[in-house]
């Protein structure tokens, strides 16, 4: 068995132990269903909501809103990476701004790209891309900036052309660094696409989840809250396998 297998196997083995316990807690009625409810009444939900359809039509909400906004996003953030890294005093001047508004709460902004963009998915977007854009543009200035100086040199004494630096020198070397950032903006822009529809009320499964707590559905927001960790769990694996054979090939 691979370690990597074995990794695996753990994490399925923690997940079904957690979800036994929750299982046990519930039936033996130590905390109540309208604060908690069993793993399995949860999956009979999602299965309901599947068969009905109505999943797949909040569903389908939040992945264009995600997919335009993490496009958008990644093309603006390896835009924006390359130039700060090009041009050394313009990113040294942004970056630290950008970082500290990144670690700001920045959903606390809503009320201001609500009045701008208005309660349609213009203003998820909008500040979808906010939040993915920086982690990926910073990752991407630091990656290529963080190439040992040896590799470039030997490609310079190679007579290699600046495309065929940066192509076949500095993006392969800066890889880690900015697939790390790629997750990360992965991360933010699908958190923050599901809280604005959570607190907007509009559309997608956050506004399903939302909806949910107010009725007192319990079962129906752990279904809805299931079904986003699961499907940012299957992007993540994705954008990880993309970052793995990436890597495989300039190796």
């Amino acid at each position: 068995m691979t370690d990597r297998l074995a990794v695996r196997l753990s994490r399925i083995g923690v997940v079904l132990l957690a979800l036994l316990a929750i299982e046990a807690v519930v039936r033996g009625g130590l905390v109540s269903r309208l604060i908690l409810s069993a793993p399995s009444t949860v999956a009979v939900k999602a299965w309901e909501d599947i068969l009905s359809g109505e999943l797949l039509a909040h569903l389908t909400v939040t992945a264009m809103e995600f997919s335009l906004a993490f496009v958008l996003a990644l093309t603006l953030g390896t835009a924006f990476g390359v130039v700060f890294f090009r041009f050394r005093l313009i990113g040294g001047a942004v970056e630290p701004l950008l970082l500290a508004f990144f670690a700001a709460p920045s959903i606390l902004l809503y009320p201001v790209f609500m009045t701008l963009f208005g309660l349609g998915s213009a203003v998820v977007i909008a500040m979808a891309i906010v939040t993915g854009t920086i982690p990926i543009m910073v990752n991407v200035s630091a990656g290529l900036g963080g190439v040992e100086r040896i590799f470039v040199k030997f490609g310079l004494s190679l007579k290699a052309t600046p495309w065929q630096l940066f192509w076949k020198i500095l993006l392969p070397a800066a890889t880690p660094t900015i697939f790390s950032g790629i997750r990360m903006g992965f991360t933010f822009t699908f958190i923050s696409v599901i809280a604005v529809e959570f607190l907007l009320f509009s559309g997608g499964l956050g506004r399903m989840v939302s909806w949910r707590y107010f009725i007192f559905d319990t079962e129906g927001l752990y279904s809805g809250i299931a079904m986003v960790i699961v499907i940012a769990a299957v992007v993540n694996s994705g954008v990880r396998l993309a970052e793995e054979r990436v890597r495989s090939r300039w190796t």
